[in-house]
């Protein structure tokens, strides 16, 4: 997140979603770990095991799909933009990231709407609200649309960098 100036701020939220991941990795881990040996060796299972560990697993998932997008790891075919001149290539790269950029902000609008129809319920296992689970999507989307947003605005800055005798 530091190519040409952007905002250091960048990296430290990559770094923590980066953190949080792990420690929420260990946290799947010791929980199933934890189930599994009350149910097998104690005959005792945790009756809020599985629903804990998938609570877990959706929080890192939607994070970790923003620090996917961060770090270019997102998937995306280059086929037509490596054939094109550089100029061209550039256009159809902030076309292509201002059209994720849409496609983001329509989801994370509607996202409220899911997550305020779970405001009053309750998850079956642990009795938590409900929110606990959907809030991992508007809060996924809004980290996903803000780094596709630093993404649009790299991709603007080349745009309108003079072309290079190298092409650049």
């Amino acid at each position: 997140m530091e190519e040409n100036g952007d905002l250091d701020l960048g990296n430290v939220v990559t770094r923590t979603i980066y953190y949080l991941s792990g420690l929420g990795l260990v946290a799947i881990t010791f929980v199933i770990f934890y189930a599994t040996v009350a149910r097998y060796f104690f005959n005792a299972p945790p009756f809020w095991g599985e629903e804990v560990a998938i609570l877990i697993f959706i929080w890192m998932g939607f994070l970790a799909a923003g620090m996917a997008i961060a770090s270019g790891w997102n998937v995306r075919v280059d086929a037509l933009t490596t054939r094109l001149p550089a100029r061209g290539a550039n256009l159809l790269e902030v076309a292509m990231h201002a059209i994720v950029v849409a496609f983001l902000a329509v989801l994370l609008f509607h996202s409220w709407d899911v997550f305020e129809l779970s405001l009053h319920g309750k998850l079956e296992a642990t009795r938590w609200p409900s929110a606990v689970l959907t809030a991992a999507l508007p809060t996924g989307l809004l980290v996903m649309l803000c780094y596709q947003l630093v993404l649009l605005r790299r991709a603007a800055r080349r745009l309108r960098r003079p072309a290079t005798a190298a092409g650049g």
